[in-house]
Parts: C-alpha cells; structure tokens; sequence
C-alpha cells in the first residue's frame, strides 16, 4: 500500500495534538494492546517516536502481569543500601 501525504500541516496538527502527555495518561491505558500498537506504528511512521514512546509508556502503566506491554516496576528490584557502605570509611563500620 502507498500513502501520499499532500497536506504536511494536517500531519504537523495530528502529531502535536497527539504529543500531549495528559491525553496520553487519560486515554492510553483504556486502549487495547492492539490498538496502542498501531497508534505508536502510525506515530514513529510519521517522525515522532518520542510521543509513540510516550503513549506506549502510558499504556503499560495500565497493564497487568501477563498482558503484552506489561512492564514491572523498578521498585520490585530494589536492593536496600546502607549509606554508611558508601562512605567506605573504617570508622563508619
């Protein structure tokens, strides 16, 4: 299939409309991963994969353990330090 695109501005409007993180954080998780996925294939086709980064993002927030944009938190691979460990100090020990 080929597109011709005539109307660059139409393109620059739909892009800067759609590069609004609140519509994102609003909309994105009640897509489904099919529709997401083709809403960042039209976006990064169009020059702008960080706004198809960022709806993706905002998507995955939405999805659960198991689902295709699912993405754990890094706060579930958190390790615990002792600041006193940084200071590498003998008196600190």
């Amino acid at each position: 299939m080929s597109t011709l695109i005539t109307d660059s501005n139409a393109v620059l409007t739909f892009t800067g409309q759609w590069a609004r993180q609140e519509m994102a954080d609003y909309i994105a998780p009640a897509m489904s991963c099919d529709e997401v996925d083709a809403l960042y294939g039209l976006l990064y086709a169009m020059g702008e994969p960080a706004t198809a980064d960022m709806w993706m993002t905002a998507h995955a927030r939405g999805d659960q353990a198991g689902e295709r944009h699912y993405r754990a938190t890094d706060a579930q691979y958190a390790v615990p330090v002792d600041p006193m460990d940084l200071l590498q100090c003998d008196s600190c020990q």
